[in-house]
């Protein structure tokens, strides 16, 4: 599925591109589904089951509410540099990520359609901001945009002044 044709034309990244970018669709049984680290099957998403209309992350899996019970929904997952630009829609929240392998996908609760593996550029802690989409009709599937970057490291020699 084209993210131009499942999110209507809509210019996604207005003020700068991503480093690396994947689409996908999937079925949501549940209202929810997940961001992991690795390439799907095997994280822990019980511990990171989203609370109400928010995102909840566990450090290895980031819980994503979505709107309907069942329902398929459309996904654009980006990699940043640098922090990235905010997104449009509602801002569901930001979580933490820790990508041992550089790799981050998608996964529903009955783990039965992983997604494209995100390759990142470097291993590691990732920052985690999700967007829910405005429909652009009633027919479309619910849209989301999950936006990722390199934490910032710290300098192991720094140490905060008193």
């Amino acid at each position: 599925m084209d993210p131009v044709v499942a999110f209507g034309g809509d210019a996604l990244f207005l003020h700068a591109q991503p480093w690396d970018v994947v689409f996908d669709a999937l079925w949501v049984s549940h209202s929810e589904f997940w961001l992991v680290a690795g390439d799907g099957p095997g994280a822990d998403i019980v511990s990171a089951i989203p609370e109400g209309d928010s995102v909840k992350g566990n450090g290895e899996a980031v819980g994503i509410p979505a709107q309907g019970s069942a329902s398929r929904i459309a996904v654009v997952l980006s990699v940043w540099e640098d922090p990235a630009p905010d997104g449009r829609g509602t801002l569901l929240g930001t979580s933490r990520i820790t990508a041992s392998t550089r790799e981050l996908s998608l996964v529903n609760v009955e783990g039965k359609e992983p997604g494209p593996v995100l390759v990142l550029p470097d291993e590691g802690e990732h920052e985690v901001r999700v967007w829910r989409c405005p429909a652009g009709q009633a027919s479309d599937p619910e849209r989301y945009d999950i936006r990722v970057w390199p934490c910032p490291r710290v300098d192991e020699g720094a140490r905060p002044e008193n």
